[in-house]
């Protein structure tokens, strides 16, 4: 887990086990733009996470990587509160590390 500014960044797994009241805590967290491999290399993902606590409510949003450190927001949601927005978390962070895993 390392810290820039305002915001958090931590691993996939890291991720998964984050709960909400670290998230309000920490107001922004994003994952990493690689997973380390079974063999201790750094591969890049396609795809990075960040939920973001705002003055009225939740974002998170699943952003493609194209041209490091170039991206695009592929799907962004927005909820009442914390509690709501880390399921979709969650299960986002998952589906990245399953495809991981399928390759």
């Amino acid at each position: 887990m390392h810290y820039y500014g305002n915001e958090t960044i931590m691993s996939l797994e890291q991720v998964l086990r984050l709960k909400a009241s670290e998230v309000r805590i920490l107001e922004w967290v994003r994952t990493y733009e690689f997973l380390e491999n079974s063999y201790g290399i750094d591969e890049s993902v396609p795809y990075f996470l960040e939920i973001k606590c705002e003055s009225e409510e939740v974002r998170i949003r699943k952003n493609r990587i194209l041209d490091f450190p170039e991206f695009s927001c592929e799907e962004e949601r927005c909820f009442p509160d914390v509690e709501q927005a880390i399921g979709v978390f969650h299960e986002w962070a998952q589906e990245i590390l399953n495809k991981r895993e399928i390759e």
